[in-house]
């Protein structure tokens, strides 16, 4: 009996991105092809195999039993494959991890944690990547993600890193030109910054405490998280930040917390990866430094906000659903 043709690689490998994103449009954004000639390939393959891979249902699309299976093993067989080249194109590279994460987090956790890292790992060669698209990381030959969110596809390695808060935080010179902020209605009394791209913002802070009565929207907009802890910083408002951005700040005295009042975030950060990847010594070196660097800025940032003066929200830090 003749062996069955093998597909070419070429299908097999947009059927694994459509089949990771459940999606022709999404598949088709990070290939850089369109949505028709996504959809044509998955049609040309489900011919030449002769089974559907996918049920196409409205609005969205569900692997069928065959494209389960074949999505995973084509999967990790094109990941395999994929590595050994680069490893073989750059072997000088093969300690090298490639990291990514939004803007924010790179510049405001990440970066300011990686030469404590290098001391302890010496070997590693760390690239890191900060884009606010949630990248693929099989097509962008990425190895870890840290990413703000609920806990990932189950299809990745996973790890918790931590969870977070929102705190009002400012400079202690405009602290000290305030004057002691004893409730919500003086902090209000304050300019206010804002981050334009999050989903936890003031008007959702002052619900928790059961003051819809006040107006917020005063103040100067940033369409980036870590632009609006500067601007903090520069002394130009109080921003609304997460506890983890600013937990070096907090400790320098950078940052001040103006009114100890955290309102605990429904996402928390995950580190996750290829499953292939995963079992290599670098990259499970480099994801055990981010474990181990996470649960240190939980802890600062639960002894500073302890340590500070001034009222104590009720809610439990770093709580996330």
């Amino acid at each position: 009996m003749a062996m069955p043709r093998t597909p070419s690689l070429d299908a097999l490998r947009i059927f694994a991105v459509a089949a990771r994103h459940r999606s022709f449009t999404e598949a088709a954004l990070a290939l850089n092809l369109t949505q028709s000639a996504i959809s044509h390939r998955i049609r040309g393959l489900e011919d030449e195999l002769g089974f559907p891979l996918f049920k196409r249902l409205t609005r969205r699309l569900e692997l069928t039993p065959q494209g389960e299976i074949l999505a995973h093993r084509v999967d990790r067989a094109v990941g395999d494959i994929d590595r050994s080249i680069a490893e073989l194109l750059h072997p000088n590279q093969r300690d090298q991890v490639r990291v990514t994460s939004l803007p924010s987090v790179a510049s405001r956790w990440l970066i300011p944690r990686l030469s404590r890292i290098r001391r302890r790992c010496p070997d590693l060669d760390i690239q890191v990547i900060a884009d606010a698209r949630l990248l693929d990381l099989r097509a962008e030959g990425i190895d870890l993600a840290i990413r703000f969110g609920r806990e990932p596809d189950p299809g990745y390695a996973v790890n918790r890193l931590m969870g977070d808060c929102m705190l009002p935080v400012c400079s202690p010179q405009l602290l000290q030109e305030y004057g002691p902020v004893d409730g919500i209605d003086a902090l209000f009394d304050m300019p206010l910054l804002h981050d334009s791209t999050t989903i936890s913002n003031w008007r959702g802070w002052l619900d928790h405490f059961g003051r819809p009565d006040i107006a917020c929207r005063s103040g100067q907009h940033f369409s980036e998280a870590g632009m609006m802890i500067e601007a903090a910083e520069h002394g130009l408002g109080v921003a609304l930040a997460r506890a983890s951005l600013i937990a070096d700040q907090l400790a320098s005295r950078a940052l001040v917390c103006p009114l100890r009042l955290a309102v605990p975030t429904a996402f928390a950060y995950y580190v996750l990866g290829l499953p292939e990847a995963a079992a290599t010594s670098r990259v499970g070196a480099f994801r055990a430094q981010l474990i181990a660097e996470a649960m240190e800025t939980e802890r600062v940032v639960q002894s500073l906000l302890e340590s500070s003066s001034g009222p104590v929200s009720p809610v439990l830090m770093y709580a996330a659903e």
